[in-house]
């Protein structure tokens, strides 16, 4: 009797298998060598961005350019209440200078020199430049943008493969008589495993929800999505209306990047399956730049899918180059 009369002592909620796989999940320690080379990926992009904007920068941000000042506020004003940017503050005197500070900026964080500043700064320019010139912008700067916010926040992009890790550990090196200068070599941390999910969940919400749209539109239900594609001009870099003739290859190359899309939440996420959705993607791509001519947003997601190469893969990947490095 006295044993029913006395609760339960509470138990800890860290022993849930949900709290346990939750942490496990967020913020157990990863390696920081693939959020490097994500860093590397996303600012070799956002330095290409930059050069071309530099080939004309008076029609892309100038007053007199494709939106004036008063015409960019005027739109994020109706459409983004609250936005700001740099660059309606800068005269076209000074276009020069400014876009000069942020190839700087951009090269800084991809080389992952200041990694903190330089990350936070790119971030902003980045904003910055889209907010400025909504008429000539498509998915590759918002996409760009929203991981490079991944990347800022956590503060891991240059923990590995940067020139602030190499500093790091020529320092060590020369306060230690330790030849391995163990305290500077790059170790596991949460920041990295928070920056890695985000870029992760990021693209399975990206894929599932395009392709979701998808399934609600009538030219994807039917098959005909691609041959619309071929017959629209705009949207066209090679002439393709050769293929019109074979219906069914273009119907199923139509449900094929459909099911890819549908697919990728679920496929992405298994051992067996991740490098067989990881390829399949970067060739779907590949096949949209062909037909599209979306390069730099194709690039982005494709750099961004390497947030799902496993870790030991990556490991094999840096011993295999160094090993061949040595032979040299």
């Amino acid at each position: 009797m006295h044993r029913l009369l006395v609760a339960d002592p509470p138990r800890d909620v860290t022993s849930f298998p949900l709290w346990k796989a939750w942490s496990e999940f967020f913020f157990r320690p990863s390696d920081p060598k693939l959020v490097g080379l994500l860093r590397i990926g996303f600012g070799l992009l956002l330095l290409w961005n930059f050069c071309v904007l530099g080939q004309d920068l008076r029609s892309f941000l100038g007053s007199e350019g494709w939106i004036g000042p008063e015409a960019g506020r005027q739109f994020l004003t109706e459409h983004a209440p609250g936005s700001w940017s740099f660059w309606f503050f800068v005269p076209d005197a000074l276009l020069p200078a400014a876009w000069f500070g942020c190839v700087v900026v951009s090269a800084l964080f991809t080389v992952g020199l200041f990694g903190r500043v330089t990350a936070m700064l790119a971030w902003v320019i980045l904003v910055s430049t889209t907010r400025r010139m909504p008429v000539a912008l498509y998915g590759f700067d918002y996409t760009l943008a929203t991981f490079l916010l991944y990347l800022a926040v956590f503060g891991a992009s240059t923990q590995a493969l940067s020139l602030d890790a190499y500093l790091k550990r020529l320092k060590s090196l020369r306060r230690s008589s330790n030849a391995g200068g163990d305290d500077a070599i790059p170790q596991p941390s949460v920041g990295s495993t928070l920056t890695l999910r985000l870029i992760q969940l990021q693209l399975v919400l990206i894929y599932g929800s395009s392709g979701y749209w998808k399934l609600l539109a009538p030219e994807w239900q039917n098959g005909t999505a691609m041959e619309m594609l071929i017959l629209t001009p705009e949207f066209r870099r090679f002439d393709l209306t050769w293929l019109l003739p074979y219906t069914g290859v273009l119907r199923m190359s139509t449900y094929a990047g459909l099911l890819v899309e549908i697919s990728y939440p679920v496929t992405i996420w298994s051992r067996r399956t991740r490098w067989a959705t990881i390829l399949t993607v970067i060739g779907m791509h590949i096949t949209i730049d062909l037909v599209l001519g979306l390069t730099e947003f194709g690039l982005t997601m494709i750099v961004a899918n390497l947030a799902f190469v496993p870790p030991d893969q990556l490991q094999k990947w840096f011993r295999r180059c160094l090993r061949s490095t040595e032979a040299v």
